[in-house]
């Protein structure tokens, strides 16, 4: 009597997020959802509920709008803008019968959506996973902080967050999550998850030449106050050498834009500033190459793909502390700075100038080593996978 096959069905999480592929002009929450699928789409099916955009209002070509696509291993809905509302999110969510839900934003409709119909009890018991992605950071909520003030009293004072499981990607996250926190629920630390690896055919030899008195320097983000770059442009009339800072990202603030040019037209002629345009998120590790330093005086970062990117790149950082990425110095990988004290950003600078090629080329390929080792450590994604199959877990008792 042959022996019947019993067919493994893999557990089902809903991503409910703003963006998704083939956007990228978001930043680090979108590759931070594309990354978990990539890695975990083995163990899960994903099913994704996003926007019909990336964050231009331009609706995408090539998906079907209001309707399942197929996209590199995960099932995704393309909302338009007509059909982000709550009643099509509640159609959604009983309609894939998911065995928990991911949101990755404190303050997107879409997500706060999904809280109001779980707090109103009109779809089914579920564990909700909720990742910040930096959003809480007091950095992030001195931008429109009114607004978010009183959100997040009207959310504490209507249970929404309460009974979640939280999604930080560091320890200060998690200490800013418990700080909004409604009762119960857990608080869980897992760095948002980057690619496998970069640059695979990396060759040292290739990086561009350094020399003393001479300095490129790459800024890739989305143009926004968070990420501080004017209060960087500032300092810079007070360096010694030719500096070039390349400017890669979405315009996203376009004030901060158009204050950011007045003081560039005033600079010395040794500083080069230029906006080189966005960059499809493929592109991004050979442009880095091009580069010897990456520099983001941000006002804070939860994780920052970006980071690590640079480093696998062989760009050393001159970053802000308000990151996790510190001790960049001892591991002679960059430097993590106060901007309370503008004047070690000046004399930083100033002395990445000063280096020549082969000092140079000791802090590029030790960044490189630190990024492929740190890519290799097993817990980047045992860390994500733990949070999950937590959420799974319990699901057939909901926390609640």
């Amino acid at each position: 009597m042959p022996i019947k096959q019993i067919e493994y069905k893999k557990p089902t999480i809903l991503v409910i997020c703003n963006y998704y592929l083939p956007g990228y002009k978001r930043g680090g929450s979108l590759r931070t959802i594309v990354n978990m699928v990539d890695r975990l789409k083995d163990r899960f099916d994903f099913w994704i509920v996003t926007r019909d955009h990336d964050g231009d209002n331009i609706q995408y070509k090539g998906v079907k709008i209001n309707g399942w696509n197929n996209v590199r291993g995960a099932r995704v809905f393309y909302l338009s803008k007509n059909n982000v509302k709550i009643s099509k999110l509640r159609e959604l969510i009983i309609e894939t019968k998911p065995d928990s839900v991911y949101l990755n934003s404190v303050f997107s409709p879409l997500s706060i959506f999904v809280l109001m119909l779980r707090r109103l009890s009109l779809i089914p018991k579920l564990n909700i996973i909720l990742a910040p992605e930096g959003e809480i950071s007091d950095g992030a909520l001195k931008i429109k902080p009114k607004k978010k003030k009183v959100f997040l009293k009207l959310a504490k004072n209507l249970g929404l967050h309460e009974n979640l499981i939280w999604k930080t990607a560091s320890d200060f996250e998690k200490y800013e999550s418990e700080r909004i926190k409604g009762s119960g629920g857990e608080v869980f630390v897992a760095p948002n998850l980057p690619s496998r690896m970069f640059l695979e055919d990396y060759n040292q030899r290739l990086k561009p030449q350094k020399n003393i008195g001479e300095a490129k320097m790459v800024f890739l983000s989305r143009f926004m106050r968070k990420k501080n770059f004017n209060w960087l442009l500032d300092l810079l009339d007070k360096i010694n050498g030719n500096l070039q800072i390349d400017i890669f990202g979405n315009l996203e603030d376009k004030d901060y834009w158009a204050e950011a040019r007045q003081i560039i037209k005033n600079l010395p002629e040794n500083i080069k500033i230029e906006y080189k345009g966005l960059l499809p998120y493929e592109e991004v590790l050979n442009k880095l190459f091009e580069y010897h330093f990456f520099i983001l005086p941000t006002l804070s970062e939860n994780f920052g793909h970006v980071f690590i990117e640079a480093l696998a790149a062989g760009c050393p950082l001159i970053i802000s502390d308000r990151t996790p990425w510190l001790n960049l110095e001892e591991k002679r990988i960059g430097w993590d700075l106060s901007l309370e004290k503008p004047n070690q950003w000046v004399n930083l600078i100033n002395y990445c100038l000063s280096i020549d090629n082969k000092t140079y080329s000791e802090f590029s390929s030790n960044a490189r080593k630190f990024a492929i080792d740190w890519l290799s450590d097993i817990n980047v994604e045992e860390n994500t996978l733990r949070v999950l199959e937590y959420s799974l877990d319990i699901s057939s008792k909901p926390i609640s």
